[in-house]
């Protein structure tokens, strides 16, 4: 595997930040304001293809927790961590943080 796909891989975590963001931007483009909890509910936006920002988040949260697990369980059993896995842990760690303390209240909208 080229060393541009192993980065690629080792911030899948971050994928689900990014998009979430991108959604977010689209509809800041599209009402004029920052969207909050419940104003306007993200339903309410009416985009083309139904669910455009569900889908991609349900589906890149469990595959970012698989690459950093499968990642870590191969790193242990080799006995050998190198920058790309810690990359991945750190991208992943970011990833909860995020969901945790929920910046700017983004997933609280869209979750709502």
């Amino acid at each position: 595997m080229t060393k541009r796909w192993l980065l690629v891989l080792a911030t899948v975590p971050l994928w689900p930040i990014v998009w979430l963001l991108v959604f977010a931007t689209a509809a800041r483009l599209k009402l004029g304001y920052w969207p909050s909890y419940d104003h306007p509910d993200p339903k309410d936006l009416h985009w083309p293809i139904p669910d455009i920002a569900v889908l991609p988040l349900l589906f890149l949260a469990p595959i970012a927790l698989s690459v950093t697990l499968g990642g870590c369980l191969r790193a242990w059993y080799s006995r050998r961590w190198d920058w790309r896995l810690m990359l991945t842990v750190c991208s992943f760690v970011v990833f909860v943080l995020w969901l945790r303390f929920d910046p700017g209240g983004l997933f609280n909208w869209w979750a709502d």
